[in-house]
């Protein structure tokens, strides 16, 4: 008698619940309750995709800015693309014996021994607990970040990307960061579009919001800003962006370079002078012709700055208030009062440095604290840093890592570091020619983020996934690491082929 009916009733009958379900979490988008059921809904949806692209999806994810609103805490993309990647390239690995993860014992040494550190300390000093967890003590996002980058190292090594997709991914690891741009855009948008906020941080347009009235700072459009100049390096390399036929590469990076000033950072600025300087010397273009017109570039943009400072927006003159540059009074007062709060925060904590060398403090804090000194500070009662101290962000890189993780951890971390500079130079050095406008810009990105970060502004946390996400990526274009063997056995192979007889 069932078989008899036809199947679009029992179509109807499974899909009718679900589509009435679906418009009522539709018609209340702001209750988290629908939110969570409406992303498990789409999670299904995507699942067949998602299983076929998650490497893809993982590259994009490494510096997107977009959250997992279904999962506690909202971990980022990346941190849950990282684990989930990795299970389904182990899961490949057992049922194939020719999938094989790329193993360079240089750098998983290290990446494990810092794991193992940062697993001890947190055992050690109150454990992992957050405030999404319902717990007193908070921190276990910070210890999400720092295991979710050595995991993501490992899941972006598990396979070799193609030589026919290298630009692709390539391109996709860097535009990732372009989402943070929704960030401010959804505040622009008004609170009818605040619900977004569960799939965008809020915490980049807090900037925002609360500058409105003063020197209005875009903190997303700003690291959009350094995404689109990171893909132009990339791409076209500084040679071929100031290649004068082209003049639109030139105007695309002026554009970039000024949304990126908008955020009010010096940092930016001072990333950008670091990345092109190495950049600049790493394509060996500083005996080139190149450098005169270089040159002749950078002295029309101070004249530029020079002249007209006054006139541009104040976050921009924020940006560039560390420049001998007549700049707002107002935007130099508000930068030089978080320099000065930093300084003062940095003299209060080095005495402590020696107490944590052995073992760290760890992430954990208390909220109790936290919260009280936050209000007390509200009230004037207690300095402006006292809040970030609790917190253990000491806005420099060096002591986001030697204060949590001690001596151990910061070897550790110099270990990979090191490591991770080998690599990347012989890739440089001896890489595939396909390979070689990412591999020049992969060597100089991180040597500038990791002079930045030990020396002028860093997050342990949030930087580190920058360092293994830039070596896990040139060790799975190039397959592993390089050598100047591999560069000569492919040269007398490309030989050989020329010499052999044409077909008749």
């Amino acid at each position: 008698m069932f078989n008899a009916l036809p199947r679009w009733i029992f179509l109807y009958a499974l899909l009718l619940p679900v589509a009435i379900l679906l418009g009522f979490m539709l018609a209340t988008p702001t209750d988290l309750t629908s939110l969570g059921l409406m992303g498990m809904f789409v999670l299904a949806l995507c699942a067949p995709l998602i299983l076929k692209y998650h490497y893809p999806l993982l590259i994009f994810a490494w510096n997107s800015w977009i959250l997992v609103f279904i999962f506690p805490g909202q971990p980022a993309l990346g941190v849950v693309m990282s684990v989930f990647s990795l299970m389904m390239s182990v899961l490949t690995r057992t049922m194939s014996r020719r999938s094989s993860f790329i193993h360079l014992r240089s750098l998983a040494l290290p990446l494990i021994l810092l794991a193992v550190v940062v697993a001890v300390t947190a055992r050690f000093t109150g454990g992992i607990s957050g405030r999404a967890l319902g717990g007193e003590i908070w921190g276990a996002k910070r210890y999400l970040g720092v295991f979710g980058a050595i995991i993501g190292y490992f899941a972006l090594t598990a396979q070799r990307i193609p030589a026919e997709k290298a630009g692709l991914y390539s391109s996709l690891f860097v535009i990732g960061g372009l989402t943070a741009m929704c960030c401010d855009l959804v505040f622009m948008a008004g609170p009818s579009f605040y619900f977004l906020f569960n799939v965008f941080p809020s915490m980049a347009a807090l900037t925002q919001a609360a500058t409105q009235d003063t020197l209005q700072r875009f903190t997303g459009l700003s690291f959009a800003g350094l995404a689109g100049y990171s893909f132009l390096f990339m791409r076209y390399g500084i040679h071929g962006t100031f290649d004068l036929t082209k003049p639109w590469r030139l105007l695309f990076l002026f554009i970039c370079a000024g949304v990126s000033f908008i955020g009010g950072y010096r940092s930016l600025v001072i990333i950008l002078i670091l990345v092109m300087t190495f950049q600049f010397y790493f394509e060996g273009l500083f005996r080139s012709r190149l450098f005169p017109i270089f040159l002749l570039t950078s002295l029309l943009v101070g004249a530029f700055l020079v002249a007209f400072i006054q006139e541009l927006p104040l976050s921009v003159q924020r940006s560039l208030s560390f420049l001998p540059l007549d700049v707002d009074p107002m935007a130099l007062t508000d930068a030089l009062s978080t320099a000065e709060w930093r300084l003062s925060m940095w003299k209060a904590v080095l005495p402590d440095v020696p107490k944590y060398l052995l073992l760290g403090k760890g992430f954990a804090y208390s909220g109790t604290d936290f919260t009280l000194t936050s209000e007390a500070m509200r009230r004037g009662l207690y300095t402006a840093y006292e809040d970030t101290m609790i917190a253990g962000n000491y806005h420099q890189g060096a002591l986001t890592l030697l204060i949590p993780f001690g001596i151990f951890g910061f070897l550790a971390f110099l270990w990979f570091c090191v490591s991770g500079l080998r690599v990347l130079y012989l890739n440089y050095r001896y890489g595939e020619a396909h390979l070689k406008l990412v591999n020049t810009f992969l060597l100089p990105y991180f040597c500038a983020r990791l002079l930045f970060y030990l020396t002028i502004y860093g997050q342990f946390d949030l930087d580190f996934v920058i360092f293994t996400g830039t070596v896990g990526m040139s060790v799975a274009l190039n397959g592993g690491v390089r050598s100047f063997a591999d560069k000569h056995r492919e040269r007398e192979e490309a030989l050989a082929l020329e010499a052999m007889p044409a077909p008749a």
